[in-house]
């Protein structure tokens, strides 16, 4: 679809374009259908919350219903893979106290596990204890000569959608895989109400611990940490402090959230956050979010997962979030992939990593351009191409180190 001064895009719309563009990429996996997502896209209107929560809801009820019609366990097995994904797009950009957030989120939980029990996947599902709550991770056997792939989310991911960013390109390769979430996340998130921390190797060591008591067989396994978008950061602090990770490989994440996060705004925002003018700040992100839907849920998720009482507030809070403080300690190997076109991560994050990850066992960057199709932050759209990226330098680190 083209539109006048916006070039070919499924939304005018930023926000919309890039989350249509999202879940339709999940195809690869399984995770959608274009001529689905395509349906579902005509009836809705640009910018408008209810009506992407209406027709993405619509399309995960269909696909359920069509998990229990007649037919192969293959084919209904993959109906489930698009109803989960398709709830999970759904339940979006609905309000943080929405009550359908939860619900929503549920069913898209629900319809995966029984994806993976109608398609007869090997998994594990762990439920582990993390301060009072429930940590929940899916264990995905695999050859226990590959390197373990430890994969989790960003700022707004599910633990069950990792499975369309890198868990089925796993099992497809025959790594074993660990997809998991943490604090401010998926399931933790929305049941505990649990809030983001920079100190990622909190989460990760508990998940760790447990998953090599689990399944012993782990516990020699090399490991490699992949975090998506604000993931990216979060791997690279926890790989400082855990030194059973081998290797971290962050895709299409920042190296200085706060700094990521003023580079959206406009220069008078910028300057009223550096004199410090909160009640003037908070006006003008106010005023913004009321027109633009990306800003308001970019406001909303943040101040819901991290836990802010005010634009100003979350600006102050991301501050935690950088690599800069551990830089020094991230001694294993490292890969870094962005997009040419990543409307989310500032193009001079590249340098930020080369300058300060110097005591990286080795350091790859790789660019991939929007002529290729895969310039969106994530890839999305495109994630095989990261795939390619990513398993060769997994190949490569894993070769070297025998």
């Amino acid at each position: 679809m083209r539109h006048p001064g916006f070039g070919t895009r499924l939304f005018r719309s930023q926000a919309f374009h890039y989350q249509a563009l999202r879940t339709m990429g999940h195809s690869a996996a399984s995770g959608a259908n274009p001529g689905e997502c395509l349906e579902a896209i005509g009836r809705i209107r640009d910018e408008d919350a209810e009506s992407w929560y209406t027709a993405w809801h619509a399309f995960g009820e269909r696909c359920e219903k069509l998990s229990v019609a007649e037919g192969d366990a293959v084919s209904r097995g993959k109906s489930l893979l698009r109803a989960s994904n398709y709830y999970r797009t759904s339940e979006f950009f609905l309000p943080p106290g929405d009550p359908r957030r939860l619900q929503t989120y549920r069913q898209s939980a629900g319809s995966f596990v029984r994806a993976l029990q109608t398609l007869k996947i090997p998994h594990k599902i762990w439920k582990i204890p993390y301060e009072r709550m429930s940590m929940l991770a899916y264990y995905l056997p695999g050859d226990e000569a590959r390197p373990l792939i430890l994969a989790f989310g960003g700022y707004d991911s599910t633990v069950e959608e990792l499975f369309f960013w890198i868990g089925h390109a796993a099992r497809q390769r025959g790594y074993p895989c660990i997809m998991f979430e943490g604090p401010g996340q998926s399931n933790m998130l929305r049941e505990y109400g649990a809030r983001f921390t920079h100190e990622w190797e909190k989460p990760l060591k508990v998940l760790l611990d447990y998953a090599e008591w689990e399944a012993p067989e782990l516990v020699k396994c090399r490991k490699v940490l992949l975090g998506v978008s604000m993931g990216a950061m979060l791997a690279l602090r926890a790989a400082a402090r855990d030194k059973r990770v081998d290797a971290a490989a962050g895709l299409g994440g920042f190296f200085n959230m706060q700094q990521a996060a003023l580079a959206q705004l406009p220069g008078i925002g910028r300057w009223l956050f550096r004199l410090g003018l909160s009640g003037l700040f908070n006006r003008l992100a106010q005023i913004k979010a009321s027109r633009d839907i990306g800003r308001r849920w970019a406001l909303d998720n943040g101040c819901w997962s991290i836990g802010a009482d005010s634009a100003f507030d979350l600006i102050v809070r991301t501050g935690d979030y950088t690599v800069a403080p551990v830089a020094q300690d991230i001694t294993c190997d490292v890969l870094i992939v962005r997009g040419e076109r990543d409307h989310l991560i500032p193009s001079s994050d590249s340098a930020q990593y080369r300058k300060n990850l110097t005591r990286a066992r080795t350091y790859k960057e790789h660019l991939l351009r929007a002529a290729d199709g895969a310039g969106e932050h994530c890839q999305a759209g495109a994630l095989e191409q990261f795939h390619q990226v990513f398993f060769d330098w997994t190949e490569g680190f894993s070769a070297r180190r025998l």
